[in-house]
């Protein structure tokens, strides 16, 4: 089967990768093209992560500007992009014979993948992997926040597969798309086999007053992380206990935040960590070795989400501080601290700091929390991107 992925996301994104990772180990022929957006670093071209061909191509000049995201409004609409990566295909010398899937992880890409199906003589099959709901708008720029339903919409009738993240999302999906057959696979980590001995030594240096908190993801200020939240409780903890750590990775191109960035650092020298853009595996390493990871929404964007960081640190028995809707809440909350969107700034940073003065309470959530961890993990459910695959050839004709 060739399975041909294509999305808009940062290439260490955690969901495309496992989904990637995945496909390509059951000997599947993976072509991955990657449309680029948002990250000028990133150079156009063929790369490779798990043995799949990998293609990249530059879209747009990176920005958020009005002209940019309007030009790249109508990119999208055409079929520009299609015929680009058919000619890719074709200067590979790739042939495709066999029933095709086209896996797409990004709505600004629906109407590539349908353009793009009419290029192959076997079977294709539209998957659509929907990362999140879309049906809350966010107070700014409410046209472009409507954009994805529109394009939703409008391809709903020729997309024969829907995977979701969330049980909690089916009642939407199945509103929005109606014909489609719906998959739900869970935002679980990959990241599995960490040891206990490992974490009793981490709980053993907690005791001596070494923490070390971790944030890495999106540090786009202007989007739904409350990056400058994460940042006061950091500076509080570290002030509090001067033998903890900081770690924040992320691209950022924003002038207050990078200042406030490097205050931090001038502030707690070889304490408070900004190291940018950060490698998954080194994600997985420094998850590993700390206590406390955070994730923070804004509260205009509080929708239900399937937050993959989340498991991330329950695998590695961290304390998550949350201040989000996520789903699997009541299970989670167990060995969190879990805020609402209304709880004010001064309420987190005090419940944290309160937290990481009982050594013994921060002990049993640290292992609670590893112990949670094991119910959610990718292995429980990734055969379920084969098994819709599978099922999309046998019962369409």
């Amino acid at each position: 089967m060739n399975v041909i992925v294509l999305d808009v996301h940062h290439p260490e994104d955690g969901r495309v990768n496992r989904h990637i990772k995945y496909v390509q180990s059951l000997g599947n022929n993976v072509i991955h093209i990657n449309v680029n957006r948002y990250f000028s670093f990133l150079k156009p071209g063929i790369f490779s992560k798990y043995g799949e061909l990998g293609y990249r191509i530059t879209a747009g000049n990176h920005s958020q500007s009005l002209i940019n995201r309007l030009l790249l409004l109508i990119l999208f609409i055409t079929p520009i992009i299609a015929i680009r990566i058919k000619n890719i295909l074709n200067s590979l010398r790739l042939e495709f014979n066999e029933n095709t899937i086209i896996h797409i992880h990004d709505y600004e890409l629906l109407f590539t993948g349908f353009y793009l199906h009419y290029f192959f003589p076997a079977k294709v099959r539209i998957v659509y992997d929907r990362h999140e709901l879309y049906e809350t708008y966010k107070g700014k720029n409410k046209i472009f926040d409507k954009i994805p339903r529109i394009y939703e919409r409008i391809n709903s009738i020729w997309i024969d597969g829907i995977i979701g993240v969330s049980e909690d999302h089916l009642g939407s999906l199945k509103s929005l798309f109606k014909f489609s057959p719906i998959t739900i696979v869970p935002n679980y980590s990959d990241a599995c086999g960490y040891p206990l001995a490992e974490l009793e030594k981490k709980i053993s240096s907690m005791k001596k007053n070494k923490l070390k908190m971790i944030y890495f993801g999106s540090l786009d200020v202007t989007l739904d992380r409350d990056i400058y939240l994460i940042l006061k409780v950091m500076d509080n903890v570290l002030q509090e206990k001067i033998s903890s750590e900081a770690y924040i990775g992320g691209i950022c191109s924003n002038s207050k935040l990078l200042s406030l960035l490097s205050a931090m650092t001038e502030k707690y020298p070889g304490r408070f960590h900004f190291i940018g853009y950060v490698p998954y595996n080194e994600v997985l390493s420094l998850s590993s070795q700390a206590t406390i990871g955070f994730l923070c929404m804004k509260p205009e964007y509080w929708v239900l989400v399937s937050a993959n960081k989340i498991y991330e640190y329950l695998h590695y028995g961290l304390i998550p501080v949350i201040k989000a809707n996520i789903e699997n809440h009541e299970i989670i909350s167990q060995c969190s601290l879990i805020f609402s969107k209304s709880e004010k700034d001064e309420t987190v940073i005090a419940t944290v700091c309160n937290l990481i003065r009982n050594k013994e309470r921060m002990k049993q959530m640290m292992l609670d929390s590893y112990e949670i961890g094991k119910q959610y993990t990718f292995d429980n459910v990734k055969i379920r991107y084969q098994s819709l695959y599978l099922d999309l050839f046998h019962n369409l004709k």
